[in-house]
Protein backbone atom coordinates (compact mmCIF):
# COMPACT_ATOMS: atom_id res chain seq x y z
CA UNK A 1 0.00 0.00 0.00
CA UNK A 2 1.46 3.44 -0.84
CA UNK A 3 0.12 6.31 0.64
CA UNK A 4 0.85 9.86 -1.28
CA UNK A 5 -0.10 12.64 1.50
CA UNK A 6 1.68 15.87 1.76
CA UNK A 7 0.38 19.93 1.37
CA UNK A 8 -0.92 19.06 -2.02
CA UNK A 9 -3.79 17.48 -0.68
CA UNK A 10 -5.00 20.71 -0.37
CA UNK A 11 -5.09 21.60 -4.09
CA UNK A 12 -6.83 18.31 -4.59
CA UNK A 13 -5.15 18.53 -8.46
CA UNK A 14 -2.06 16.05 -8.22
CA UNK A 15 1.05 15.50 -5.94
CA UNK A 16 2.89 17.64 -8.87
CA UNK A 17 0.69 20.49 -8.51
CA UNK A 18 3.29 22.99 -7.31
CA UNK A 19 4.96 21.70 -10.47
CA UNK A 20 2.52 21.45 -13.19
CA UNK A 21 0.95 25.25 -12.04
CA UNK A 22 4.71 26.82 -11.87
CA UNK A 23 3.43 28.11 -8.63
CA UNK A 24 5.74 30.22 -5.90
CA UNK A 25 6.53 29.30 -2.45
CA UNK A 26 4.60 32.47 -1.61
CA UNK A 27 1.52 31.48 -3.76
CA UNK A 28 2.01 27.58 -2.41
CA UNK A 29 2.20 28.86 1.53
CA UNK A 30 -1.87 28.94 1.77
CA UNK A 31 -1.48 24.93 1.58
CA UNK A 32 1.07 25.29 4.59
CA UNK A 33 -1.31 27.70 6.26
CA UNK A 34 -4.08 25.43 6.18
CA UNK A 35 -3.35 22.25 6.69
CA UNK A 36 -5.24 20.27 9.39
CA UNK A 37 -5.99 17.11 8.33
CA UNK A 38 -9.35 16.69 11.13
CA UNK A 39 -10.59 13.15 9.56
CA UNK A 40 -6.83 11.68 10.09
CA UNK A 41 -7.51 8.58 11.67
CA UNK A 42 -4.25 6.30 10.73
CA UNK A 43 -4.94 3.21 13.14
CA UNK A 44 -8.56 2.86 10.92
CA UNK A 45 -6.21 3.21 7.76
CA UNK A 46 -4.58 0.43 9.15
CA UNK A 47 -7.44 -1.97 10.03
CA UNK A 48 -8.39 -1.48 6.20
CA UNK A 49 -5.47 -2.51 4.61
CA UNK A 50 -5.09 -5.32 6.90
CA UNK A 51 -8.48 -6.30 6.15
CA UNK A 52 -7.55 -5.51 2.15
CA UNK A 53 -4.86 -8.06 2.07
CA UNK A 54 -2.23 -5.45 2.36
CA UNK A 55 1.54 -6.60 3.93
CA UNK A 56 3.36 -3.51 4.17
CA UNK A 57 2.86 0.59 3.58
CA UNK A 58 4.96 2.77 2.23
CA UNK A 59 4.36 6.65 3.27
CA UNK A 60 5.87 9.77 1.54
CA UNK A 61 7.43 11.09 4.42
CA UNK A 62 8.20 14.17 2.28
CA UNK A 63 7.20 14.56 -1.26
CA UNK A 64 8.83 16.88 -3.75
CA UNK A 65 7.53 19.75 -2.33
CA UNK A 66 9.47 19.61 0.48
CA UNK A 67 7.28 19.28 3.21
CA UNK A 68 7.78 16.75 6.26
CA UNK A 69 4.90 14.71 7.82
CA UNK A 70 7.26 14.18 10.93
CA UNK A 71 9.15 16.96 13.62
CA UNK A 72 12.13 16.88 11.24
CA UNK A 73 14.45 18.98 13.91
CA UNK A 74 16.63 20.39 10.73
CA UNK A 75 13.45 22.34 8.85
CA UNK A 76 10.72 24.36 9.87
CA UNK A 77 8.63 23.08 6.82
CA UNK A 78 6.59 20.66 8.68
CA UNK A 79 3.19 19.45 9.80
CA UNK A 80 3.96 20.44 13.27
CA UNK A 81 4.18 24.35 12.09
CA UNK A 82 0.75 24.02 10.50
CA UNK A 83 -2.63 24.44 12.11
CA UNK A 84 -2.25 20.71 12.72
CA UNK A 85 0.58 20.82 15.26
CA UNK A 86 1.79 17.66 15.92
CA UNK A 87 3.74 14.79 14.32
CA UNK A 88 1.76 12.77 11.85
CA UNK A 89 4.06 9.96 10.73
CA UNK A 90 4.64 8.37 14.51
CA UNK A 91 0.76 7.67 15.11
CA UNK A 92 1.66 6.16 11.21
CA UNK A 93 3.68 4.20 11.76
CA UNK A 94 2.62 2.76 15.09
CA UNK A 95 -1.12 2.38 13.77
CA UNK A 96 0.31 0.11 10.72
CA UNK A 97 2.73 -2.05 12.47
CA UNK A 98 0.32 -2.74 15.53
CA UNK A 99 -1.84 -3.79 12.66
CA UNK A 100 1.47 -6.32 11.18
CA UNK A 101 2.39 -4.59 8.40
CA UNK A 102 5.91 -3.85 7.08
CA UNK A 103 7.01 -0.02 7.40
CA UNK A 104 8.41 1.60 4.49
CA UNK A 105 9.05 5.07 4.20
CA UNK A 106 9.50 7.57 0.76
CA UNK A 107 12.11 10.15 0.57
CA UNK A 108 12.08 13.12 -2.20
CA UNK A 109 15.53 13.99 -3.27
CA UNK A 110 13.94 16.44 -4.57
CA UNK A 111 12.68 19.72 -2.81
CA UNK A 112 11.11 22.39 -4.15
CA UNK A 113 11.38 24.27 -1.29
CA UNK A 114 14.81 24.32 -0.11
CA UNK A 115 16.64 27.08 -0.65
CA UNK A 116 19.68 25.18 -1.43
CA UNK A 117 17.75 22.81 -4.27
CA UNK A 118 19.22 24.73 -7.58
CA UNK A 119 16.35 24.98 -10.19
CA UNK A 120 16.02 22.77 -12.96
CA UNK A 121 13.75 20.74 -15.50
CA UNK A 122 11.13 20.12 -12.45
CA UNK A 123 11.35 23.06 -10.39
CA UNK A 124 8.61 25.06 -10.20
CA UNK A 125 10.53 28.15 -11.21
CA UNK A 126 12.20 26.54 -14.66
CA UNK A 127 10.45 29.26 -16.81
CA UNK A 128 11.19 32.25 -14.27
CA UNK A 129 13.37 35.18 -16.81
CA UNK A 130 16.12 34.61 -13.44
CA UNK A 131 15.98 31.04 -12.87
CA UNK A 132 19.56 31.18 -13.90
CA UNK A 133 20.65 34.12 -11.41
CA UNK A 134 18.25 32.56 -8.91
CA UNK A 135 20.71 29.71 -8.86
CA UNK A 136 23.47 31.42 -8.11
CA UNK A 137 23.46 30.74 -4.30
CA UNK A 138 22.77 27.91 -3.84
CA UNK A 139 24.45 24.88 -3.12
CA UNK A 140 23.81 21.52 -3.92
CA UNK A 141 26.02 20.79 -1.53
CA UNK A 142 24.64 21.58 1.44
CA UNK A 143 21.53 20.18 0.25
CA UNK A 144 22.78 16.76 0.34
CA UNK A 145 24.37 16.87 4.01
CA UNK A 146 20.50 18.30 4.92
CA UNK A 147 19.26 15.35 3.08
CA UNK A 148 21.19 12.90 4.65
CA UNK A 149 20.16 14.54 8.12
CA UNK A 150 16.31 13.63 7.22
CA UNK A 151 17.31 9.83 6.55
CA UNK A 152 19.12 9.45 9.72
CA UNK A 153 16.14 11.14 11.90
CA UNK A 154 13.49 8.83 9.80
CA UNK A 155 15.72 5.93 10.14
CA UNK A 156 16.61 6.60 13.83
CA UNK A 157 13.72 7.85 15.32
CA UNK A 158 10.85 4.91 14.74
CA UNK A 159 12.27 1.84 15.27
CA UNK A 160 12.76 -0.58 12.25
CA UNK A 161 11.88 0.67 8.95
CA UNK A 162 11.71 -2.18 6.27
CA UNK A 163 11.68 -0.10 2.85
CA UNK A 164 13.25 2.69 1.82
CA UNK A 165 11.97 4.46 -1.13
CA UNK A 166 14.40 7.44 -2.75
CA UNK A 167 12.95 9.53 -5.56
CA UNK A 168 14.31 10.10 -8.06
CA UNK A 169 17.15 11.17 -10.30
CA UNK A 170 17.13 12.14 -13.96
CA UNK A 171 21.10 12.95 -15.18
CA UNK A 172 21.16 14.67 -17.99
CA UNK A 173 18.01 16.25 -18.47
CA UNK A 174 18.93 19.49 -19.05
CA UNK A 175 16.38 22.17 -19.28
CA UNK A 176 17.55 25.99 -21.08
CA UNK A 177 20.78 25.59 -19.17
CA UNK A 178 19.63 24.58 -16.23
CA UNK A 179 21.03 20.65 -15.28
CA UNK A 180 19.57 17.59 -14.46
CA UNK A 181 20.35 15.69 -11.59
CA UNK A 182 22.32 12.72 -10.56
CA UNK A 183 24.39 10.69 -7.97
CA UNK A 184 26.68 13.79 -7.84
CA UNK A 185 24.55 15.76 -7.10
CA UNK A 186 22.73 13.54 -4.22
CA UNK A 187 26.90 11.95 -3.45
CA UNK A 188 24.33 8.50 -3.46
CA UNK A 189 26.83 6.71 -2.32
CA UNK A 190 26.93 8.59 0.85
CA UNK A 191 23.57 7.89 1.95
CA UNK A 192 23.05 4.47 1.03
CA UNK A 193 25.83 3.77 2.79
CA UNK A 194 23.91 5.67 5.95
CA UNK A 195 21.19 3.28 5.45
CA UNK A 196 22.88 -0.02 5.46
CA UNK A 197 24.84 1.70 8.81
CA UNK A 198 21.37 2.44 11.03
CA UNK A 199 18.88 -0.49 8.96
CA UNK A 200 21.26 -3.27 7.72
CA UNK A 201 18.25 -5.45 7.15
CA UNK A 202 16.72 -2.56 5.19
CA UNK A 203 15.53 -2.89 1.19
CA UNK A 204 16.33 0.41 -0.49
CA UNK A 205 14.88 1.14 -4.41
CA UNK A 206 17.13 2.06 -7.76
CA UNK A 207 16.55 5.87 -7.86
CA UNK A 208 19.77 7.47 -6.56
CA UNK A 209 21.47 6.75 -9.91
CA UNK A 210 24.48 4.76 -8.33
CA UNK A 211 27.10 3.97 -9.87
CA UNK A 212 28.14 0.81 -11.66
CA UNK A 213 28.46 -2.16 -9.39
CA UNK A 214 25.96 -0.66 -6.80
CA UNK A 215 23.21 -2.73 -7.64
CA UNK A 216 19.86 -2.16 -5.54
CA UNK A 217 18.03 -4.30 -3.69
CA UNK A 218 14.81 -3.55 -5.82
CA UNK A 219 13.69 -1.95 -8.88
CA UNK A 220 10.82 0.58 -9.29
CA UNK A 221 9.33 0.97 -12.69
CA UNK A 222 7.09 3.07 -12.50
CA UNK A 223 4.70 4.25 -15.65
CA UNK A 224 6.13 1.83 -17.74
CA UNK A 225 6.26 -2.48 -17.66
CA UNK A 226 10.13 -3.42 -18.19
CA UNK A 227 10.52 -6.42 -20.80
CA UNK A 228 14.02 -7.48 -19.29
CA UNK A 229 14.09 -8.33 -15.79
CA UNK A 230 15.97 -5.82 -13.84
CA UNK A 231 19.46 -6.27 -11.95
CA UNK A 232 18.96 -6.40 -8.46
CA UNK A 233 22.02 -7.41 -5.56
CA UNK A 234 21.92 -10.74 -4.20
CA UNK A 235 21.01 -10.67 -0.36
CA UNK A 236 21.46 -13.35 2.34
CA UNK A 237 19.29 -13.52 5.50
CA UNK A 238 21.62 -10.96 6.85
CA UNK A 239 20.54 -8.87 3.97
CA UNK A 240 23.76 -8.09 3.15
CA UNK A 241 25.31 -9.02 0.04
CA UNK A 242 25.59 -12.95 -0.03
CA UNK A 243 28.80 -12.70 -2.04
CA UNK A 244 30.87 -9.96 -3.74
CA UNK A 245 30.16 -11.53 -6.80
CA UNK A 246 26.60 -11.51 -6.69
CA UNK A 247 26.23 -8.18 -4.95
CA UNK A 248 28.45 -6.38 -7.37
CA UNK A 249 28.17 -8.65 -9.98
CA UNK A 250 24.99 -8.37 -13.24
CA UNK A 251 22.53 -10.75 -12.48
CA UNK A 252 21.16 -12.30 -15.98
CA UNK A 253 17.76 -11.17 -17.45
CA UNK A 254 15.49 -13.45 -18.81
CA UNK A 255 14.61 -12.10 -22.33
CA UNK A 256 10.80 -12.26 -22.56
CA UNK A 257 10.03 -13.06 -26.11
CA UNK A 258 8.57 -11.17 -28.88
CA UNK A 259 4.74 -11.96 -29.48
CA UNK A 260 3.75 -11.63 -33.09
CA UNK A 261 2.99 -8.22 -34.88
CA UNK A 262 5.97 -6.61 -33.30
CA UNK A 263 6.31 -5.00 -36.60
CA UNK A 264 3.99 -2.52 -35.63
CA UNK A 265 5.47 0.84 -35.12
CA UNK A 266 5.15 1.15 -31.08
CA UNK A 267 6.56 -2.24 -30.53
CA UNK A 268 9.52 -0.88 -32.64
CA UNK A 269 9.97 2.31 -30.21
CA UNK A 270 9.34 0.29 -27.07
CA UNK A 271 12.45 -2.24 -28.05
CA UNK A 272 14.92 1.24 -28.51
CA UNK A 273 13.36 2.91 -25.35
CA UNK A 274 13.89 -0.08 -22.96
CA UNK A 275 17.23 -0.09 -23.82
CA UNK A 276 17.70 3.77 -22.21
CA UNK A 277 18.72 4.25 -18.72
CA UNK A 278 15.90 4.36 -16.09
CA UNK A 279 14.69 7.66 -15.14
CA UNK A 280 11.25 9.29 -14.86
CA UNK A 281 9.59 11.08 -17.37
CA UNK A 282 6.04 12.76 -16.16
CA UNK A 283 2.82 11.94 -17.90
CA UNK A 284 1.23 15.19 -17.96
CA UNK A 285 3.83 16.42 -20.57
CA UNK A 286 2.94 17.14 -23.69
CA UNK A 287 3.02 14.03 -26.28
CA UNK A 288 6.41 15.51 -27.77
CA UNK A 289 8.28 16.20 -25.23
CA UNK A 290 7.39 12.90 -23.21
CA UNK A 291 10.15 9.81 -23.90
CA UNK A 292 9.84 7.18 -26.03
CA UNK A 293 8.26 4.99 -23.64
CA UNK A 294 5.46 7.14 -23.13
CA UNK A 295 5.13 8.57 -26.65
CA UNK A 296 4.58 4.66 -27.72
CA UNK A 297 2.82 3.80 -24.62
CA UNK A 298 -0.68 4.06 -26.05
CA UNK A 299 0.39 2.40 -29.61
CA UNK A 300 1.73 -0.40 -27.63
CA UNK A 301 -1.39 -1.27 -25.37
CA UNK A 302 -3.44 -1.02 -28.37
CA UNK A 303 -1.00 -3.71 -30.16
CA UNK A 304 -1.17 -5.87 -27.42
CA UNK A 305 -4.84 -5.84 -27.16
CA UNK A 306 -5.06 -7.07 -30.52
CA UNK A 307 -3.02 -9.88 -29.31
CA UNK A 308 -4.90 -11.30 -27.34
CA UNK A 309 -7.62 -10.69 -29.15
CA UNK A 310 -6.18 -12.85 -31.59
CA UNK A 311 -5.06 -15.22 -29.18
CA UNK A 312 -8.57 -15.61 -27.63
Amino acid sequence: MFIHWGLYALGARHEWLKNREELTDDHYQRYFDNFDPDLYDPKEWARRARLAGMKYVVVTTKHHEGFCLWDSKVTDYKATNTPCGKDLLTPLVEAFRAEGLKIGFYYSLLDWHHPDFPIDVHHPLRNHPDAKALNAGRNIANYAAYMREQVRELLTGFGRIDIIWFDFSYPGRDYRGLPGKGRADWESERPVDLVRELQPEIIVNNRLDLPPGNLPDVTTPEQYTPRVAPAIASRGCSGRPATPSAAHGVITATKIPEKPGTDHPAAHRFRRARRQPADECRPDRPGHARCARHQCARGLSELDGRQRAFHL
